[in-house]
């Protein structure tokens, strides 16, 4: 006995209708039984896409802190080197309104603007001081196209007679460093250098060459 055949309504119903509303009919039948596919497709790809951007933005907080540590060591290594010369190869990384200010350890203070005057004013004192000088771990805070580090140098260091301090031999400082840099053009410059120094042996002036 043959198996009876159901008839499908909506084939009926479709076949009831012009051709072109058949098109139409099946067209927008297709449409709805897709959305919910093509949905979820655009919901993982526009997830994938914010994901893409989250790395991205960390990547470049991670090389820009790593970037903003080098141009920190490059200079503690010109003044470790005591090599004015070498100042001018930091010129690119210096912004245009770079200053830096100095507090000695017995509370003189000086103050350097520009590539000019770090290359002018602190060259020669740095040349004097012949330091011997390591840097601690650089602490790196990024606020978009800003940063703040902080960091010390320890020093061993004859004070240079530019300080006019009575002090003729050499002593071991401490500074205490912070440090602004601004990002131009993708490029990250050195704004702002402060370096406050103690003296971390004998401690007191008074104490040397007792």
């Amino acid at each position: 006995m043959p198996t009876p055949v159901h008839a499908n309504p909506n084939a009926n119903c479709l076949s009831r209708l012009p051709d072109s509303g058949r098109a139409r009919a099946l067209a927008a039948t297709l449409v709805l039984g897709l959305s919910p596919l093509a949905l979820s497709a655009c919901n993982e790809a526009e997830a994938a896409g914010d994901e893409d951007t989250a790395v991205e933005e960390r990547l470049d907080r991670l090389e820009s802190k790593e970037e903003l540590r080098s141009i920190l060591l490059g200079f503690a290594a010109v003044v470790d080197n005591s090599d004015p010369s070498a100042l001018m190869g930091l010129a690119p990384r210096i912004h245009p309104n770079f200053t830096m200010d100095v507090v000695d350890f017995d509370g003189g203070e000086f103050h350097f603007e520009g590539v000019e005057g770090l290359v002018e004013g602190f060259g020669p004192i740095m040349l004097s001081a012949q330091a011997n000088l390591a840097a601690s771990a650089i602490s790196v805070e990024l606020d978009g196209d800003n940063a703040t580090a902080s960091f010390k140098f320890i020093n061993s260091v004859k004070p240079p007679p530019e300080l006019g301090l009575p002090v003729d031999e050499k002593v071991l400082l401490l500074a205490a460093n912070t440090v602004t840099f601004a990002r131009e053009d993708g490029v990250w410059m050195l704004e702002s250098l402060e370096l406050i120094h103690s003296l971390a042996y004998p401690g007191v002036v008074a104490g040397i060459g007792g």
